[in-house]
């Protein structure tokens, strides 16, 4: 009866095993491992774990600091959730990297931790996951892609290309010596030119924008350049006539000036005597045109009139001439003389009292012309002195 129950309990167990998932030897719990004592749990996620088991080792610098406890796949993101216990004496950043390592080149898989080669942040807990996870190439992949090549793969196609290539150059090499001479000094150049042609491709995008701002504007110009054209073809036998007829005044102006080169030549040379006397007449010229205003009188006749009245004083007696011309009633002798400034004339003689006829009077004579006071007035001074003295009656004589 207990070995009915004996085998009742053990069939029980083996189902209840099945029934939790029982994976093998990796589910049960071992003794021993690299994390030993107090530890904490961390998750790192993998694109590829490839042949990495449970139980294997974890390391920092090649030291064994952990194990690697689980290994499930997430289908909500496709990638390998491997997790791992760590002895709680080993210190690493939150950002810490996880790289899937080979011990040999046919050894066991093991992952390693290290601090990342930037700046650290924060510290790696229980609970945490880490995100940077890279592997190393499998001997497995290597080998499987060498003998791809090996078997008519690529390396295959490099060899015609190598055969192709020293046929190519075969004979050609200073040629080739000097195309390669003149690359590298044409790449030379451009290295050197190198802050020009960023400035110039900055200045192609500053003008690409300006461009790209007036495009409304551009397009306007573009629509409104049709019309224009269509007015050009239109006009095209005006336009051609045109220039037939502006060719045929060229021709003409210049068989005419050809023809009167020499009559142009004399002219100028005639000229030259005239422009070298006005240029030797120097001041002179502008000094006469100046007298051309106040002719017949000097330029300074406003100093012999400082008022609205002229400072001369002239007396004409014209009895003798009126004596002359209308013979008295009773004969009579007109006798006197034109005196300047005194105004007065002598009387006439009766008949019988002088025993002689009456002859013609003399002229009178033409008062001399009163000196003009020295310096001699400007016509501006005059001009100034007129308007000074308004209205006649404004001024002394």
């Amino acid at each position: 009866m207990s070995r009915t129950r004996m085998i009742t309990a053990a069939l029980f167990g083996l189902l209840a095993l099945t029934g939790c998932g029982f994976k093998g030897a990796y589910s049960l719990p071992l003794p021993g491992g690299n994390a030993g004592g107090a530890s904490y749990h961390v998750t790192a996620v993998f694109d590829d774990v490839q042949d990495l088991v449970p139980m294997s080792a974890v390391r920092v610098n090649d030291v064994a600091v952990g194990d690697v406890t689980s290994i499930n796949y997430d289908p909500r993101d496709g990638k390998a959730h491997v997790g791992m216990r760590i002895k709680k004496s080993v210190h690493l950043p939150l950002n810490a990297e996880a790289t899937l390592e080979q011990t040999t080149l046919l050894g066991e898989k093991y992952i390693a931790l290290s601090a990342p080669v930037g700046n650290a942040s924060g510290t790696l807990a229980d609970g945490s996951t880490i995100t940077a996870t890279s592997h190393l190439p499998d001997v497995e992949e290597l080998f499987g892609v060498l003998s791809a090549v090996l078997n008519g793969g690529d390396l295959q196609d490099l060899q015609t290309i190598d055969f192709e290539i020293s046929k190519a150059l075969g004979g050609r090499e200073q040629a080739v010596r000097s195309a390669l001479t003149q690359i590298d000094t044409f790449v030379s150049g451009l290295n050197s030119q190198k802050q020009n042609i960023v400035h110039a491709l900055d200045e192609l995008n500053r003008f690409s924008g300006a461009l790209a701002k007036q495009s409304g504007t551009i397009a306007t110009a573009l629509d409104d350049l049709g019309p224009g054209l269509r007015v050009l073809a239109d006009e095209r036998v005006q336009f051609t006539g045109l220039l037939t007829d502006l060719s045929r005044f060229g021709k003409i102006a210049t068989h005419i000036i050809t023809a009167s080169r020499q009559q142009t030549v004399a002219g100028l040379r005639d000229l030259q005597p005239i422009l070298r006397h006005l240029r030797a007449s120097g001041t002179n010229l502008p000094h006469a045109l100046e007298l051309l205003i106040t002719y017949p009188f000097p330029r300074n006749i406003d100093k012999a009139v400082p008022g609205d009245y002229n400072g001369l004083y002239l007396s004409f007696n014209a009895d003798p001439i009126f004596c002359a011309l209308t013979p008295p009633p009773v004969p009579v002798t007109c006798s006197g003389s034109a005196t300047a400034g005194s105004g007065t004339a002598s009387k006439p003689t009766k008949p019988g009292t002088g025993g002689q006829k009456p002859g013609l009077p003399g002229l009178p004579r033409v008062p001399d012309v009163p000196n003009l006071p020295v310096p001699l007035p400007s016509p501006g001074d005059l001009l100034g002195d007129l308007l000074g003295a308004g209205l006649p009656g404004g001024g002394g004589a």
